[in-house]
Order: structure tokens, then C-alpha cells, then sequence
């Protein structure tokens, strides 16, 4: 896969992304209602593949060892940063060419809304996290 590129609704923050590991669409709480929307399709990203190239972003702890990045300016949501984890996940729609990336899954579905039932249709839904894979 190429680099990607993105970045927020007024331009001040730009990213770049060197290698995408896989992507799904949430339906947590959180995730709608930071979006506004039905559900929100991420992209998981190896912490040392992710970097802001333009702009410092605003964040917000979300819970214990969640920081959201994301415009201070516009608001537009960009990052999930799970501290303890090595990867970080970048909201799918602000990628400069959001097609370049596919959701293969769904995660919390258990609290999908029925307006997004057609997201996404046929990709394996997990209740909850997607299991660990196995070793």
C-alpha cells in the first residue's frame, strides 16, 4: 500500500500514514457521539506508521488510557490512542482519499444503531472488541 495522506476539515492539521494494518467500522457510544454519526470507520495504524505533519492537535482523555486527537479549530476528529497499545487508530474520513482503505469488520455492534444496519453489509460483526487473533 502507498503512503496516505489526510487531515481536518479547515486544513490546519495534515498526517501522514505509511502502512495501514487493518480497519473497521465502530458503533460504540463514544465513537457516535464524538462523529455525530450512525458509526465511524477507522483505520488501525502502527504507532511508529502514524505522524502529524502539519498542526499540533487538541485532545481529549475519553476514558482511562484513551486520548482523542483531533482539530481545535474545526473539531474534526483524526486519532484513537489507546496508550497502552502500539497502534493507534485514524478516523477513515479524513484521509484525503478515503476509498484507498476498506473496512473488513464491525466492533460493538451490540449497541449498533438500526440506521447504520446496511454499513458495511456482509463484514463479520463482533459484539463487542474484535477477538485477539490467534497465535
Amino acid at each position: 500500500m502507498a503512503p496516505l495522506t489526510g487531515g481536518c476539515l479547515c486544513g490546519r492539521l495534515r498526517y501522514g500514514v505509511r502502512r495501514v494494518q487493518s480497519a473497521y467500522w465502530c458503533h460504540c457510544t463514544m465513537c457516535r457521539r464524538v462523529s455525530g454519526a450512525g458509526a465511524l470507520p477507522w483505520a488501525t495504524v502502527m504507532r511508529q506508521d502514524f505522524a502529524f505533519t502539519q498542526g499540533t492537535p487538541a485532545t481529549y482523555a475519553s476514558s482511562p488510557g484513551v486520548v482523542r486527537a483531533f482539530c481545535g479549530t474545526c473539531g474534526s476528529p483524526i486519532l484513537f490512542d489507546m496508550a497502552a497499545e502500539a497502534a493507534v487508530d485514524v478516523t477513515l474520513g479524513t484521509l484525503d482519499d478515503p476509498d484507498a482503505v476498506r473496512p473488513d469488520h464491525h466492533i460493538w455492534a451490540e449497541t449498533a444503531l438500526q440506521m447504520s444496519a446496511g454499513l458495511g453489509a456482509g463484514l463479520p460483526r463482533h459484539a463487542a472488541e474484535r477477538p485477539a487473533e490467534p497465535e
